[in-house]
């Protein structure tokens, strides 16, 4: 995907040249003629970069600047400000205003893009290795669960290439497998390592875990497509699911193939209030939530088959069967 430059520029006689010219690099290029539009092309497309390249009616550089500032979104958007003109006075507003890069001049190439780009992807990436590192951490509390996530992504990924799906449709899959559960952050650990069934209160507790998912990986743009699996890894294809009762294919593919690769390792894992059960016990009972209307019963058609000829999920322990869906 290339990265988005949203250029601000009234309609200065250079405006479609340095169009052209970031196309050319392969940015994709949106303008905004007036601060309303600044603020919703920010809050809709959040772009990598956003050039001031003229002075918005009413509103001066570093102005420009803050708005950018105003969405927990944006707080990673660079702003590089290439006017005619430019006073000391606005500059110095303007590295006040958190512009990432607030320079008098890109001079005839878009170079002075590209630290902006380097210093967002490097950020982007450290954030997203301290929410991975948060996640292994959930797991680490809670011993019988470990490397659950490691291995729920495995075997995702196993069943999203027997599908067809693209490398990058594939990566998101991984990504989302891995943090599915970063929302067990706020649920306590008393609740999280209970032995015994949740009550009510409990129960509502943990089904929040979501949304809250959802919201610590929303500010970041690479995380973005996989916001989806985090979010609805729990709805189930009769609608009955939580957190917004999605029905059949309104849950996307890549989430309904997390769910059947959840629901199958946690049934092959020990648990506090039971044992691992066998391949062929979890294969049973994903069967039978198939046609409950829980799991989309032709992925848990395509396990099975998988299963049978050697080319699937691998055997764990053993148990009675179980019912099962958390």
């Amino acid at each position: 995907m290339n990265p988005i430059i949203l250029l601000v520029d009234v309609a200065s006689a250079e405006r479609k040249n340095w169009k052209v010219l970031l196309e050319n690099q392969n940015f994709d290029v949106i303008i905004a003629d007036n601060a309303e539009s600044v603020r919703q092309i920010c809050l809709r497309l959040e772009p990598d970069v956003v050039i001031l390249h003229d002075h918005l009616p009413g509103v001066h550089g570093a102005e420009s600047c803050c708005c950018l500032k105003q969405d927990p979104l944006d707080q990673l958007t660079s702003a590089v400000f290439i006017p005619s003109k430019l006073t000391l006075a606005e500059l110095i507003e303007g590295r006040e205003a958190s512009a990432a890069d607030f320079s008098s001049s890109l001079g005839d190439e878009p170079g002075g893009i590209e630290p902006p780009l380097r210093l967002k992807a490097y950020m982007d990436e450290q954030a997203k290795s301290v929410i991975l590192s948060l996640a292994h951490n959930i797991e680490a509390r809670h011993s019988r669960t470990d490397g659950h996530s490691d291995r729920l992504a495995e075997r995702a990924m196993q069943l999203g290439e027997r599908l067809g799906l693209s490398e990058e449709d594939l990566q998101d899959l991984r990504l989302g497998c891995l943090l599915h559960d970063i929302g067990k952050l706020a649920v306590p650990e008393r609740i999280l390592l209970k032995p015994s069934r949740l009550n009510a209160e409990e129960t509502e507790i943990v089904r929040q875990h979501p949304v809250t998912g959802e919201k610590i990986c929303a500010p970041l743009k690479c995380l973005r497509p996989i916001l989806p699996l985090i979010r609805h890894h729990h709805e189930r294809m009769d609608g009955s699911g939580y957190p917004d009762g999605l029905y059949g294919e309104e849950i996307p593919l890549k989430t309904r193939i997390l769910q059947v690769a959840d629901v199958y390792d946690a049934l092959t894992s020990d648990r506090p209030y039971r044992e691992a059960l066998t391949s062929e016990e979890a294969l049973e009972i994903l069967r039978q939530e198939a046609t409950y209307g829980w799991l989309d019963a032709a992925l848990v058609s395509k396990v099975s088959r998988m299963w049978r000829s050697g080319d699937g999920f691998p055997i764990a322990g053993s148990s009675k069967p179980t019912s099962f869906y958390a």
